[in-house]
């Protein structure tokens, strides 16, 4: 149900549906049925294809023929190409708050690295939430209302992919370490240590997906390469 504010209706039910294939009650390949949004979201069945339509233009979910809505499963090309963007816009982004971030925005960068830190590595949800706090902080130290807003999708894309990547043995430490060398060159103001740092950083994550894509899925069935599977709504 949708707790309904001064926003139109339609954009709400996009926030509140894309949200939820981001944290994954919604798997990729699962159909998604208007019927159940209607009466999930209480919402008319306008409201629900108008917002289904968005989320198509997003590349969230895809509209298959004689089928109806899925939520998108990415090709192994596409995660390449998802993550060798989402490399040079966050390195851009880093390069950018090494000139342009304050001292309260370097303070924060540090803080919710620190909190990275002594996360229980176990507890993916609250990681990835922390780390979207990293990266908005990162993003609003940059300056750059653009690239926040293209990584922004970038990350909705591959979400379940963030999933697996931080929970592979020892990515939690690695993490730690990678973006402490991150905030520590913006700190530094060296901005071509913050480039590079991070570019380091989105390959190790990009390399542990696409090895992961490779052999096991996240979940069964939700990276399969065939875009028509049609699961329904749980």
């Amino acid at each position: 149900m949708i707790v309904r504010h001064g926003a139109p209706l339609r954009e709400q039910a996009v926030e509140e549906i894309r949200a939820h294939i981001v944290d994954g009650t919604y798997l990729p390949g699962v159909r998604l049925k208007e019927k159940d949004l209607c009466e999930t979201y209480e919402v008319s069945r306008t409201v629900i294809r108008e917002t289904l339509r968005q989320l198509e233009s997003e590349r969230l979910v895809r509209i298959e023929p004689n089928v109806g809505p899925i939520v998108c499963v990415l090709s192994r090309s596409e995660v390449k190409d998802l993550y060798q963007t989402r490399e040079i816009l966050e390195a851009t982004a880093a390069r950018l708050a090494a000139s342009a971030a304050s001292a309260a925005q370097v303070l924060e960068l540090e803080g919710i690295c620190d909190e990275i830190a002594l996360a229980d590595h176990a507890d993916l949800q609250r990681l990835i939430v922390m780390k979207n706090r990293f990266y908005d902080a990162l993003m609003a130290a940059s300056g750059n209302k653009v690239i926040a807003e293209m990584l922004q999708n970038i990350q909705a894309r591959i979400s379940q992919l963030r999933r697996l990547t931080l929970g592979s043995p020892g990515r939690h430490e690695q993490t730690v370490q990678e973006l402490a060398k991150v905030v520590q060159a913006i700190k530094d103001r060296d901005a071509d240590a913050a480039f590079g740092a991070t570019v380091a950083h989105v390959k190790s994550a990009a390399e542990i997906a696409m090895r992961h894509f490779d052999g096991t899925p996240l979940l069964p069935g939700a990276f399969a390469h065939s875009t028509t599977s049609t699961k329904e709504i749980p």
